[in-house]
């Protein structure tokens, strides 16, 4: 009985969430800025992105975003915020230069 009320739980959190504990954003993203790679650790995600510029992102989700900074070799930075669809398939969002998450327009892919 015991093993059964858990796999129900585990089961229901899995209906819940739709990814069972993994973060909706980690995985390989094909983006209008080329290949965006993020990986969980934890409670924050890190990722890299490469195409026409490279870089690396990090952050953490809140409220069922994704608020990151970005930072590339040439020592510019900024920040963003991307979200998925409920399907877990799109990913969208916005960068910019600094503090801004918006000034350097959109960032959205699909995933791979």
């Amino acid at each position: 009985m015991k093993t059964a009320i858990l796999s129900l739980l585990a089961f229901s959190a899995f209906l819940f969430t739709g990814f069972a504990g993994d973060s909706p954003f980690a995985g390989t993203w094909e983006t209008n800025w080329g290949e965006l790679v993020i990986k969980e650790s934890g409670e924050k995600l890190t990722g890299n992105y490469k195409g026409k510029f490279s870089g690396s992102i990090e952050g953490e989700v809140k409220d069922s975003k994704f608020h990151f900074t970005w930072k590339q070799p040439n020592a510019e930075w900024g920040s963003g915020v991307f979200t998925v669809s409920e399907d877990g398939k799109k990913l969208t969002g916005t960068w910019g230069g600094g503090e801004s998450a918006t000034n350097g327009g959109p960032w959205t892919g699909t995933r791979k």
